[in-house]
């Protein structure tokens, strides 16, 4: 009983980090594709040229209500 309970905490504690890493990995590449994507509609709506689509818009907020 006592073997089973320490193999358990040393397999967590091995597995933790791991999988903490891939989260952090996971984040960060989320983060810096919103960031860019940010940045890029930043510029199109200063140089004027971001338009909303009125059609997709009011679909996906319907889509949204259902």
């Amino acid at each position: 009983m006592i073997g089973s309970i320490k193999a358990g905490a040393i397999y967590n504690s091995i597995v933790t980090p791991k999988n903490e890493e891939k989260k952090n990995e996971q984040l960060t590449q989320t983060q810096s594709s919103g960031n860019s994507k940010i940045k890029e509609l930043t510029a199109m709506i200063q140089k004027g040229e971001y338009k909303v689509d009125i059609d997709a818009l009011s679909k996906k907020i319907a889509d949204s209500l259902v």
